[in-house]
């Protein structure tokens, strides 16, 4: 049989066999690149500030943190087939940065701010940030730190929890010291006198000689249990300034200041002691103070220095017999406002926390001095401060 003859394929044809070939390599090409696993993406940051940090454990699932704390992200399971397992990323979102003398870190690792106070006395009271801190951890060495803001707007976008605030009074604690409240000038009526003897605790009361009501007064103070003593008048060095009647006088003679005292003491009746009215003259002169204190000693009282003049010559002339004298921290109200007043008080505090006790002298016709003296009484015994008397100083 004669051979067929081999049918031959065109330019054509050979050219849709080379693009059909060429087609199917593109197709798997493609298929290969879709198929092959894709790249871990690059974590998202906040305003390109964001630290990141990769570790070589198995993570599952994500969580996202509150502001300040680290969030957590990734998938991936170790296989069978032994495959590489995929990193875990963290990433930390930046945080407002706050002034360490504001914060304060809790033992769970919070942060809380410094609570502030105010002029006004509305706010809390400010107390000095804790300072103590601990570490936490798990068993994957992870921890989280969160910290509130103290502006309204950082506290309506976040929901950072801050610890609660205490309320614990910040009021200085005392030293205990001893409180000694004088009042001079009572004789003059009962009316003024009679809110001092209402005052709760142990008061003393400082008695002018030679008045209409100086020996009622002294028998009313003693009749309300207040410590009575002689308020003798004694001349200023400004001559024109007249201390009243009774008064001993730079041109006395040392027997007659002596005789005066004594004629005053049995006006006022049974006293523990004296203290001086005016008298910065005669107590600045050591022969007058001297007879002063020489009655004193006989009748077994004790002598109290208003100090009037600071170059007063009492705690010399006392040296001298062998006496102990007291003297005056705080003259309460020089000036008559309440809240001048107050502030002399504080002061007088202060003077009791330091030594262990302060001697405040104030006068019978001050308007409203007993009243605020009452009035910080329970405050101050809470505090740990002692009301007592002259005696009590012993």
């Amino acid at each position: 049989m004669p051979k067929k003859k081999r049918k031959q394929l065109s330019n054509k044809q050979i050219l849709m066999i080379t693009l059909c070939i060429l087609g199917a390599g593109m197709l798997m090409l493609v298929a290969s690149i879709l198929l092959a696993p894709s790249a871990e993406p690059s974590p998202a940051t906040s305003g390109g500030n964001a630290v990141v940090a990769q570790s070589g454990q198995n993570a599952q699932g994500g969580a996202s943190a509150q502001s300040g704390q680290a969030s957590v992200s990734g998938s991936g399971n170790s296989g069978s087939s032994g495959a590489a397992q995929k990193p875990t990323t963290v990433v930390v979102t930046p945080q407002t940065e706050k002034p360490a003398a504001q914060q304060s870190t809790t033992s769970s690792g919070q942060q809380k701010p410094a609570e502030s106070s105010s002029s006004s006395g509305s706010s809390t009271a400010q107390k000095p940030p804790a300072s103590s801190t601990s570490s936490t951890g798990s068993g994957s060495g992870a921890g989280t730190t969160s910290s509130q803001s103290t502006s309204a707007s950082a506290s309506a976008s976040h929901s950072a929890t801050a610890p609660a605030t205490s309320t614990t009074s910040t009021k200085p604690k005392s030293s205990g010291g001893k409180l000694v409240f004088v009042f001079d000038d009572a004789g003059h009526n009962l009316n003024q006198l009679e809110p001092f003897l209402k005052l709760p605790f142990k008061v003393v009361i400082a008695v002018l000689p030679g008045l209409p009501h100086s020996a009622e007064a002294a028998a009313a103070a003693r009749k309300a249990g207040k410590q009575v003593i002689l308020h003798q008048p004694m001349q200023a060095v400004n001559l024109s300034v007249d201390p009243g009647p009774s008064a001993i006088k730079p041109d006395m003679h040392t027997y007659e200041i002596e005789a005066l005292v004594r004629k005053n003491l049995a006006e006022i009746g049974p006293v523990v002691g004296l203290n001086n009215h005016e008298g910065s003259l005669i107590t600045a002169t050591q022969s007058a103070i001297g007879a002063v204190l020489d009655v004193c000693k006989a009748e077994n009282i004790f002598f109290l220095d208003s100090r009037t003049n600071a170059e007063t010559k009492a705690p010399q002339a006392a040296l001298e017999r062998g006496m102990k004298i007291y003297e005056r921290d705080i003259f309460l109200d020089n000036e008559p406002g309440r809240d001048d007043i107050i502030a002399m008080i504080k002061k007088g505090l202060a003077v009791a926390d330091k030594k262990g006790h302060a001697i405040m002298i104030g006068h019978i016709w001050s308007d409203g001095l007993a009243a605020i003296i009452s009035e910080m009484y329970p405050d101050l015994v809470a505090q740990g401060y002692v009301f007592t008397d002259i005696s009590g100083l012993n």
